[in-house]
């Protein structure tokens, strides 16, 4: 009797050491199992905070806002990591990323060829244009409308240099762009010359404004990429991130949210005759 309860509880115990066994094997599979490379790890971002829309601090807090940020923000989403702003002078962003006190640069940053000499870059996801700033009752389309016209740029702007350029304009050089606003607004100038995504806030801001973005030429060292060190393994995942956002359109979201319905219409249509954007796009 007591071998046969002996043999049973013997038994009974190699059972439960196997089950036990197996869990641990399954526990250990869990434990040893790697996630994807860097996922989890804080994303460093380097930004400078003045350039609105594409990043700013928002007002009365310490959160950032803008083009760049949201596009940081679903960079760091989609490779796991959680996105950590630092902010500083703009002069300051290329050594902080070479000594890697940061990951990655997505501010407003262009790929210079100086600068592809110490860093490496995805490739644009932005291209400026330039854009006129008028009023509603006018209807201008290009800098040969303004013949005969008055138009101001902020004074040592290539701006300027431009509406001069273009000949029979009358060229005001003012100390700042809000100043160049309010004087087409109190009819003191026909038009403005801007950047267009500056030109979509001051619109956005003066409801009795609009604008027209430029059909004009962009160079690679005017479009804006997302800076990472030099030969980074994260370059071609940041690229295949960009395109996705803008083939499922969440860029376009980005930038309607930012410079507002019109001006993406007018800055979209333009992009999509650059031959540098075409990557965006293509399959």
């Amino acid at each position: 009797m007591w071998n046969k309860m002996t043999k049973k509880a013997v038994l009974v115990l190699m059972a439960l050491a196997a089950v036990l066994a197996m869990a641990g094997c399954g526990g250990g599979d869990k434990k040893d199992a790697k996630p994807a490379a860097d996922s989890g790890k804080k994303l460093t971002v380097a930004i400078n905070a003045t350039f609105p829309p594409f990043e700013s601090v928002k007002a009365g807090t310490k959160d950032y806002t803008g083009i760049d940020i949201e596009i940081a923000q679903y960079i760091g989403k989609k490779m796991g990591r959680q996105v950590e702003f630092s902010d500083m002078k703009f002069a300051s962003l290329v050594p902080t990323l070479q000594s890697k006190r940061a990951d990655m640069i997505v501010s407003g940053i262009s790929p210079t060829k100086e600068r592809q000499q110490v860093l490496s870059f995805s490739k644009p996801y932005y291209f400026p244009m330039k854009a006129l700033v008028f009023r509603k009752e006018d209807n201008f389309k290009s800098l040969a409308d303004l013949k005969g016209k008055k138009a101001g740029a902020s004074m040592g702007t290539t701006y300027c240099e431009e509406l001069k350029k273009a000949g029979g304009i009358q060229v005001a050089e003012l100390d700042s762009t809000p100043l160049v606003v309010q004087d087409v607004k109190n009819k003191r100038l026909d038009a403005g010359l801007f950047d267009s995504a500056q030109a979509a806030v001051f619109v956005k801001e003066n409801p009795e404004l609009k604008l027209a973005v430029l059909d004009s030429p962009v160079v690679m060292d005017d479009t804006f990429a997302v800076a990472l060190p030099k030969d980074s393994k994260d370059v071609e995942t940041v690229n295949k991130i960009l395109k996705e956002m803008k083939a499922n359109g969440e860029l376009h979201k980005i930038l309607v949210k930012y410079l507002g319905e019109e001006a993406t219409k007018q800055y979209e249509a333009q992009e999509a005759k650059l031959d540098i954007a075409k990557w965006l796009t293509a399959k």
